[in-house]
């Protein structure tokens, strides 16, 4: 997980940076500190998740945020402040979340909940007929289906046909966001609408059987997912 650190006092960034590593028990951030949005900018480089200071001289922390989301849409961007009451302006540049300086330990929670959502942005690997090997990024499959002697994957770019066994693609989804819900579906829980009885209705307009030996555990699934994705 690569991280960045934006803020024009030494103190803070060494606090957060301090802050980060506390949290960091599987020793998986890369963190790279920045005094200013513009040496941050100058970077060029993406990074998972950036945590940015609202007051800074020159650039301030919501112009470098809007900037760098043209670099890195997929990027998650966190305001660091001690002016909470500035926190309104934030939905300009559709940050992730506000951490108050002060309370540091907020960090936790914003952390957590940025896992989730970095976790759409994975990708697969895919062996699409007539195209070779594709990267499909998770958040954009709405579902996958068996069709005779093809996998059809259903996404929001449009289909692609492959050969893979459904097992297999089974194998490299992360199985906390996708689910079978028929021998022959797989869901991407985060694009399903609704349930009703045992149809799913999907955010593209499609709708697909779930199995009667599936449907509870399907649900069980369905609903712990929206409760880890909640206010995310």
């Amino acid at each position: 997980m690569k991280i960045a650190i934006v803020d024009d006092e030494l103190k803070w960034r060494a606090d957060v940076r301090m802050a980060l590593v506390h949290l960091d028990k599987n020793k998986e951030m890369e963190i790279d500190l920045y005094s200013n949005g513009r040496s941050f900018l100058a970077s060029k480089k993406k990074y998972d998740i950036t945590l940015v200071d609202i007051e800074m001289p020159g650039i301030d922390g919501f112009e470098t945020i809007g900037r760098a989301q043209r670099i890195n849409s997929d990027g998650i961007y966190i305001i660091l402040t001690t002016h909470v009451e500035m926190s309104r302006k934030g939905y300009c540049v559709n940050a992730f979340r506000y951490i108050d300086k002060m309370k540091l330990e907020e960090l936790k929670e914003a952390l957590s909940a940025a896992k989730v959502l970095l976790g759409r942005n994975k990708k697969i690997q895919i062996n699409v007929i007539n195209r070779g090997q594709q990267d499909i990024t998770l958040k954009n499959i709405i579902y996958i289906e068996t069709e005779k002697h093809y996998v059809v994957i259903h996404t929001k770019q449009g289909n692609f046909k492959c050969k893979d066994m459904l097992k297999d693609i089974e194998s490299v989804l992360p199985d906390n966001c996708f689910s079978r819900c028929h021998n022959v579906y797989i869901v991407n829980l985060d694009e399903i609408s609704r349930i009703d009885k045992r149809i799913v209705y999907l955010t593209n307009g499609d709708n697909i059987d779930i199995s009667y030996r599936r449907l509870s555990q399907f649900k069980k699934l369905y609903l712990n997912r929206q409760l880890e994705c909640a206010n995310r």
